[in-house]
């Protein structure tokens, strides 16, 4: 069997003693060192976790935002089409207005130059029967002479006859 010797105890008590040595010194010290890069690694790994979740909370708020400004974008764009299209009706409006202006303008002018012309035409009808008539008066002949000469003055009226 198995003899008990001061030798046994004495490589018992040193194993037991390097034991408590390698868990005081040793496994203590690595095992809190382990466990604060545990905890270091966790927190790290949480932090990135926040800061993944901020990021990602300020993607979407910078999406909306740009969705947001292509929606206004869009609104002035519509805005400025519309306005636009309200100037350029504006615009034919005063054409027309403009136009019609213009058009009654000249009708007044046309009858104005109508009634000038109309005016000489009456002087000069009424130039020519006082010129018949003096003649008339100047002399006197016989009936075919006075038909002659009421048709030479007929004659003269058709060439400044206004239409």
């Amino acid at each position: 069997m198995l003899e008990i010797n001061g030798t046994i105890i004495a490589v018992i008590l040193n194993f037991l003693i390097l034991v408590w040595v390698l868990e005081h010194f040793l496994y203590k010290p690595v095992q809190d060192a382990v466990e604060n890069r545990k905890k270091t690694a966790e927190s790290i790994i949480g932090e990135a976790e926040k800061k993944l979740a901020d990021a990602e909370q300020l993607k979407a708020s910078y999406e909306e935002q740009i969705n947001n400004a292509k929606k206004r974008s869009q609104e002035i764009v519509d805005t400025a089409i519309v306005a636009s299209q309200d100037i350029q009706k504006e615009a034919m409006e005063s054409a027309k207005k403009d136009s019609g202006m213009v058009i009654d303008q000249a009708n007044k002018e046309a009858e104005k130059i109508r009634a000038e012309a109309y005016s000489q035409a009456k002087r000069s009808i009424a130039s020519l029967v006082c010129m018949a008539a003096g003649k008339l008066i100047m002399k006197k002949i016989d009936e075919s002479s006075d038909r002659a000469l009421i048709e030479d003055m007929i004659n003269s009226l058709e060439k400044t006859e206004i239409n």
